[in-house]
């Protein structure tokens, strides 16, 4: 141990105490954790998912700009905890990813069994390193059809199917109010709906929307977010619309 590490520690004992050295402490394993897997998906495969974007270094306007969040990659190991438990629906869904940055969660959830895919990015730049490595890595495989749209979620129309939504906070709630809008009117079409919202920061939006009801994750899950992740997650299922199930009732589940 350096001496600058044990002054570190020293000083978070003084001010926060041991339970600050403690969050701190597991706050460096969580990390070195995920970034063991993030490096070696994106070795596996070639590409770059890692790097992060802020949205004001890219040299494009738009009326939501200031709405949107930079581009900060989901951990892959957190990923594959939260969409394993929806893999029955794979064949029978697609699967959508608003601000899907540089498709990290859309190659995951292929390696996971869906095989319709779809990436929604407002920022060009961003949703052209999407187009990239989704070709680099699915240019062998012929059975997956994906695309990368360039627009604004507020403001998409999303294609005739049952869906599995994936968000990773990309966005505050002016756009937000726009994607809750759409998903309710694409349940009284008639489609089912399950919602996957991480570091879910306008989870009220959703909670006051009687189309969708929280539904727990399993408790391999919620181990994981409560020992491997900075954030909390939420999902949600549709209540009525739904052409395969029937829900009974509107009360929310905690």
């Amino acid at each position: 141990m350096t001496t600058m590490t044990r002054t570190k520690i020293a000083q978070t004992l003084k001010e926060d105490g041991l339970s600050g050295v403690a969050r701190r402490v597991h706050a460096g394993l969580i990390f070195r954790y995920h970034e063991t897997f993030n490096s070696r998906f994106d070795t596996i495969h070639a590409i770059d998912t890692r790097t992060s974007v802020a949205l004001e270094t890219l040299d494009f306007e738009h009326q939501h700009k200031a709405h949107a969040i930079d581009y900060e990659p989901t951990p892959i190991k957190l990923v594959e905890a939260l969409l394993k438990p929806s893999r029955a629906r794979a064949s029978s869904t697609t699967f959508l990813d608003l601000g899907c940055g540089k498709g990290r969660v859309l190659i995951k959830a292929a390696e996971l069994g869906f095989d319709r895919l779809i990436g929604v990015e407002f920022a060009g730049e961003i949703a052209e390193a999407a187009r990239y490595n989704l070709g680099q890595v699915f240019r062998s495989s012929p059975g997956i059809s994906w695309t990368i749209i360039s627009q604004d979620a507020a403001t998409y129309s999303p294609p005739e199917s049952d869906l599995i939504v994936f968000l990773y906070n990309p966005f505050t709630q002016p756009v937000m109010e726009g994607v809750v809008n759409w998903i309710e009117a694409h349940i009284d079409r008639g489609y089912r709906v399950e919602i996957i919202y991480y570091n879910s920061q306008c989870r009220s939006l959703f909670d006051d929307c009687n189309r969708l009801k929280v539904t727990p994750f399993p408790w391999l899950v919620k181990l994981q977010l409560r020992f491997l992740s900075w954030h909390a997650a939420v999902k949600y299922l549709s209540v009525a619309g739904d052409r395969n199930e029937s829900y009974r009732g509107t009360e929310r589940q905690v």
